[in-house]
């Protein structure tokens, strides 16, 4: 026979046996006879009631949710491999942007080239040289940088195209790039 242990008016606990179950625990524990409730279950002048119904979900309020958090996860693989912060990225922009023009340039003046000038002696030991370096960097990011959206990008549409809240949370739980 089954029975569920009561605490506090709650099913905790499932035990079967064919003995006397009162003689198997000490009496402090309330013990009662259960077919068809289970863990979960209220139990109250000798009637078990199923627990209540989940809550509906707010299908498109977890989905704006989700694809926030996969926003935000987004965010936290780039910073893997930048600098986060706005002001950061800016800088980042600037410098692609000076070596792409001093890459054309045929006679640069250091002046003309002020982030990338800053990084002579530390990045590189001439203006051409850490102009090099950027533009590779640059060129590594954005490798990096477009399979990290591939990945968020997706991951949002499949939340997105999701029907109900499980395939919602499966949805976001997106697998990022492995880059190396």
């Amino acid at each position: 026979m089954k029975y569920l242990r009561i605490k506090a008016g709650l099913a905790v606990e499932t035990f079967e046996s064919d003995g006397d179950i009162e003689t198997m625990f000490h009496p402090s524990l309330i013990w009662a006879p259960a077919s068809e409730a289970d863990v979960g279950w209220s139990y109250a002048d000798g009637v078990w009631s199923p627990p209540p119904a989940p809550p509906e979900v707010d299908l498109i309020a977890l989905k704006s949710s989700l694809k926030s958090y996969i926003d935000a996860e987004a965010e936290a693989e780039r910073v893997k491999y930048i600098t986060a912060g706005a002001g950061q990225a800016m800088t980042y922009q600037a410098k692609a942007e000076e070596a792409r023009r001093l890459a054309d340039d045929a006679s640069p003046a250091p002046s003309d080239y002020p982030l990338l000038s800053a990084e002579i002696g530390i990045t590189a030991g001439t203006l051409a040289d850490v102009g090099a370096v950027v533009l590779a960097a640059y060129q590594q990011w954005l490798a990096i940088g477009a399979a990290i959206e591939a990945v968020r990008l997706g991951g949002k549409k499949a939340v997105d195209a999701a029907a109900t809240p499980e395939a919602a949370q499966a949805a976001a739980a997106v697998i990022w790039p492995a880059i190396g």
